[in-house]
């Protein structure tokens, strides 16, 4: 395997980064995974059933073509359904109008995870796994804490916060050659990352308190320049980027909160109670993830936009979640453990070969 050594200064010592490019893996991970395994169901129990009016169009069969558009993932039912034995539609797009209207959400596999971890040799990585925690590859591993992962829109960088130098830096980092560079080093802390677009936003203290800043993604420089976002008369920080929505951690009213700023809308608050951190948006910006904590004990909550309800996930000692590309499964760290929710089923499996002696941040890819 290809490394990359980069020599840094860390606490007065001399300090190793290995950086390894990721390899994808050829095989199909649904093809691995048996079938009747709880991985498997929580991970492919995605199909939505909604209702619409009723079809005036008597060429449309509404069984049929629910069996012919869930055929692709669900292969395991071809056995027993067979379509050709059934009427069949002139066409299936003059079903757009029937009773029952199949909406799609599977979890491509070439979806990913990526962790930050402290590893049991007590070295801290980022790891990338498929979607369904195998084929794990490391692509960096340090002395020094990493934490605040970000993908950009391609899946092919990371964004993540470094401690090598005694000080939090933001780096990106390319997974597929594992080339990397700085892109945010100011004055004082830089820290939680979040890619928006062709921009990157930030929690800076270089002025005054910590408050969110907007920067471009070239290399950093100490002649570049960091456009306030965010800056409200105490500690903003956490930002996470959807669609034109921005969500992100603000202390304002004297405890830590969640606040949505979309698009020139006024800035409110969606979290409820006291004491909210961590908030992660989904890729279509329309639901959010937050953890609650109360007296030692951690709630992940979930947000719907369009509902303005809130629900409690799961309880424990919960760090962060992220929303899967499909934006209806969920990742999330539990008592150290990583959890995959299906929020259409209701339905949660802990992935067994994800055990590190710590892990800190895990993030779905776009």
């Amino acid at each position: 395997m290809k490394k990359i050594f980069i020599f840094a200064t860390f606490a007065k010592s001399s300090l190793a980064i290995t950086l390894f490019p990721f390899h994808n893996n050829v095989s199909s991970v649904s093809k691995q995974l048996p079938h009747n395994s709880k991985i498997y169901q929580v991970l492919n129990a995605n199909a939505i059933t909604t209702k619409k009016a009723k079809s005036t169009n008597i060429n449309c069969y509404t069984l049929n073509n629910l069996i012919l558009s869930s055929a692709k993932f669900m292969s395991n039912f071809n056995n027993k359904f067979q379509p050709k034995e059934l009427p069949m539609t002139k066409n299936i797009a003059q079903c757009n109008e029937s009773n029952n209207v199949q909406v799609n959400t599977t979890l491509s596999s070439s979806a990913k995870l990526a962790l930050a971890v402290l590893d049991k040799d007590r070295k801290y990585k980022i790891l990338i796994t498929d979607y369904a925690g195998g084929n794990i590859q490391p692509i960096i591993i340090s002395n020094a804490p990493i934490t605040s992962l970000s993908w950009n829109q391609a899946n092919n960088s990371i964004a993540y916060v470094s401690y090598e130098t005694g000080k939090p830096i933001v780096y990106i980092q390319n997974i597929y050659t594992s080339q990397r560079y700085v892109v945010a080093n100011f004055n004082g802390s830089n820290s939680s990352p979040a890619f928006a677009g062709n921009s990157l936003l930030v929690s800076l203290s270089k002025d005054y308190g910590t408050h969110i800043y907007k920067i471009d993604l070239s290399k950093y420089t100490p002649r570049k320049t960091a456009t306030p976002l965010i800056t409200t008369s105490s500690i903003d920080t956490e930002a996470d980027y959807a669609n034109g929505n921005i969500i992100f951690t603000s202390n304002q009213k004297n405890t830590p909160q969640i606040y949505l700023k979309k698009g020139s809308a006024q800035v409110q608050q969606i979290s409820i109670n006291r004491n909210n951190i961590t908030g992660r948006i989904s890729n279509d910006g329309s639901k959010v993830l937050y953890v609650h904590g109360n007296r030692g004990k951690y709630d992940l909550m979930y947000y719907n936009l369009a509902t303005a309800k809130t629900i409690k996930i799961d309880s424990g000692k919960i760090l962060s979640g992220s929303f899967a590309p499909n934006n209806n499964l969920l990742a999330y760290i539990k008592n150290n453990s990583v959890i995959i929710y299906n929020l259409n089923t209701k339905n949660s499996v802990l992935l067994p070969q994800l055990k590190y002696k710590e892990i800190f941040d895990i993030k779905w890819s776009k």
